[in-house]
């Protein structure tokens, strides 16, 4: 077998599997069809609770202060994810409520978009 034979017999092989990996819907590209956009919110030392149901959230720190954040479960000591100033995180998971809340004594700021 030659080599282009061989190149022939690999990219129709390659095309039936793409093919029946897309009909089978293993590949789909992530689509909403809204999404929700907060420009500037203030964070204080108590929590926030937010209604935003989505699926993908994106969450920037714009303050110079962290923010502790979780999704569908209060802010506790022990169960949250930081922020730092001037970072965002993009946290691709389906949620109903988004809670936030700065350090203790601290007021910071943040900008959210959520896809839903």
């Amino acid at each position: 077998m030659s080599s282009i034979e061989l190149f022939n017999f690999l990219r129709k092989s390659l095309g039936i599997i793409i093919k029946k990996i897309e009909e089978e819907g293993v590949l789909a590209l992530l689509s909403t069809r809204d999404h929700k956009f907060i420009p500037e919110l203030e964070v204080p030392d108590t929590a926030v609770k937010l209604d935003l149901p989505g699926s993908l959230y994106k969450i920037k720190v714009i303050g110079d202060i962290p923010v502790y954040y979780n999704i569908d479960r209060p802010v506790t000591g022990s169960e949250h994810s930081v922020i730092f100033p001037g970072e965002y995180v993009l946290v691709p998971r389906i949620g109903e409520k988004l809670y936030l809340k700065a350090p203790g004594g601290f007021k910071s700021r943040v900008r959210i978009e959520v896809l839903k």
